[in-house]
């Protein structure tokens, strides 16, 4: 799914934005979005496979959540024009299509937090999770 949010982005008008194929730290696990503002980095896949139900014959139903963040910085004191329209964009991701598997429900939270006094750091993560 990482690829395929990547390529959704790609095709959005991003403005003063740009999108990174680049994970968001180096290898020391330095976050690079802080250094690199206004440029969208998405993380590697996450799977989690859950137990919903299990009966006394053996049969197990689970849940399959495949989770895929994105992170990007802004400027706080002068966020660009464009922001708030990219966020929505960004949070449409979530129904992004995967050509190999179908997913019955899809989520996307976002959070911001603000450091080093003046940069806004927007993380969106995406929930895809199907029942197997």
């Amino acid at each position: 799914m990482r690829q395929n949010v990547i390529d959704y982005i790609k095709g959005l008008n991003l403005g003063t934005y740009r999108i990174s194929e680049e994970i968001p730290r180096n290898e020391s696990g330095t976050p690079i979005y802080l250094k690199n503002v206004k440029t969208i980095y998405v993380e590697a896949n996450e799977y989690s496979d859950e137990p919903l139900i299990n009966t006394l014959g053996g049969l197990s139903i689970h849940t399959y959540t495949q989770t895929v963040s994105l992170v990007f910085s802004s400027d706080s004191k002068q966020l660009p024009a464009n922001y708030d329209s990219l966020v929505g964009q960004l949070i449409n991701a979530k129904d992004v299509n995967s050509a190999t598997e179908f997913y019955n429900q899809r989520e996307a939270t976002v959070t911001t937090a603000v450091e080093n006094n003046d940069i806004l750091v927007t993380q969106i993560e995406y929930a895809y999770t199907k029942i197997r």
